[in-house]
């Protein structure tokens, strides 16, 4: 069990939280909160480990990878800046080519977030090649040699479930990589899942390389219409509480996927009734995608979901892009899908009473009641962005913006016992820490 007396790095996560470490480390010891870090990046410099769970500020998790003819894993290391600069909380690696394992290398050493990586990639993209048990566990170990903090597997699908799913009223039976890839293994092999015929390897492997399990939903909905009334979902769920029991009871900390395509008014429905089902896990959303159709337009999509999900009980987050549907990000794209989770996530820690938000949204006011862009910019929520735009636009420090120009109601209406805004008026604000 994590001790906030002997693990300074967890202590100081729990500081930062504004949570008790005491509670903390009971609430990862019954699995409603999950610490990421491994065993390997405990002794890396500059590295923010993570906690994700109930209690804890909502998190993002930037989706990276390469796709099956990408090999070039040199363009993703190079432009990680451009994503890192947004702030991603953690990061995952969804590469679906033979590249990931020496990309996730590159990627450790300059990181300073946790790391995840999905091993089904790995493991079963070749479905004609029947694994041995030490074969399996031995490639399942390689890929968390790289030192990722926690890792994602698809352990919701069986030979019983496959059958259920081809009888399925689903539009869209799934829309998971992952599990297809194992449906395809299973029937082609004829056998049982491996990641569950082999589970008890798997938690030993993860127990001492400290990493989390992270257990991918394969039925997530892939359209709207199938949210609701889904026996698919359920039998999925059913099977991956009773795999997380067994895992915490192993000694290994866990970590829920699901979200998908959930209309709005399902979403105070469903994301509890997910998380309950899952006993309390900490639960990581794809989504939920509101509405099917805005093609070029998901990332707006996925600020709803957020805003809507972290008020009933979403923990994480993934950075869904504008182009989700139909090609690869860009790392512009990435690095501009995590800034719109960022808004989201910031307007519900203001709905949930936050001091420093409050005090930091509070402070923005003033300062646009001063016009003053110095300090506008140095509240705001990406301050480099901002500055550009204020130098973009040649605005000064008292003097208004371009919009109302001279008729501007912060220069000409004061209350009576208030000063003209000028430059002069404006005062230092609170220093406010933006990452708290």
């Amino acid at each position: 069990m994590l001790t906030p007396e002997t693990d300074s790095q967890f202590a100081e996560t729990c500081r930062e939280e504004g949570i008790n470490p005491a509670e903390a480390a009971r609430s990862v010891a019954n699995g409603t909160m999950v610490f990421l870090r491994s065993e390997a990046s405990k002794h890396m410099e500059n590295f923010k480990p993570l906690l994700v769970g109930t209690g804890t500020r909502p998190k993002i998790s930037g989706l990276i990878g390469l796709g099956p003819r990408d090999t070039d894993r040199h363009a993703i290391v190079d432009t990680m800046s451009v994503i890192l600069a947004a702030r991603p909380d953690a990061v995952m690696d969804l590469t679906t080519n033979p590249e990931g394992v020496a990309l996730r290398t590159d990627l450790k050493e300059i990181m300073g977030v946790p790391l995840g990586a999905c091993l089904t990639y790995d493991l079963f993209t070749d479905p004609r090649r029947r694994m041995s048990r030490a074969e399996f566990l031995e490639r399942f170990e390689a890929g968390l040699a790289t030192g990722v903090d926690y890792v994602l597997v698809h352990m919701g699908i069986t030979p019983a479930i496959s059958e259920a799913m081809k009888k399925s009223t689903r539009i869209v039976p799934t829309t998971s990589r992952g599990g297809g890839l194992i449906d395809r293994y299973m029937r082609i092999q004829h056998c049982d899942n491996p990641l569950i015929e082999h589970l008890d390897g798997i938690i030993e492997i993860c127990r001492r390389r400290e990493v989390v399990l992270d257990l991918g939903d394969i039925f997530r909905s892939a359209c709207t219409a199938d949210a609701a009334n889904d026996e698919l979902k359920w039998m999925e769920l059913r099977l991956l509480a009773q795999l997380r029991a067994e895992i915490l009871r192993g000694g290994v900390q866990v970590l829920c996927e699901s979200g998908g395509h959930i209309p709005l008014h399902l979403i105070p429905e469903l994301i509890p009734a997910y998380k309950e089902a899952l006993g309390g896990a900490p639960l990581w959303l794809a989504g939920p995608m509101v509405i099917d159709n805005a093609v070029t337009l998901d990332q707006v999509v996925n600020t709803l979901g957020i805003l809507a999900a972290g008020q009933w009980g979403g923990d994480m987050f993934a950075s869904i892009t504008h182009n989700e549907h139909y090609a690869m990000p860009t790392a512009p794209d990435t690095a501009e899908a995590i800034r719109f989770a960022r808004v989201a996530i910031t307007a519900l820690e203001l709905a949930r009473g936050k001091e420093s938000e409050t005090t930091r949204q509070r402070a923005m006011g003033q300062s646009r009641r001063r016009n003053s862009w110095a300090e506008q910019a140095e509240l705001a929520l990406y301050p480099d962005l901002a500055d550009q735009a204020f130098i973009r636009e040649g605005l000064k420090d008292g003097a208004p913006c371009t919009i109302c120009g001279k008729y501007c109601p912060l220069v000409i209406v004061h209350k009576d016992d208030e000063k003209p805004v000028t430059a002069s008026a404006v005062q230092p604000l609170p220093v406010i820490d933006r990452e708290d």
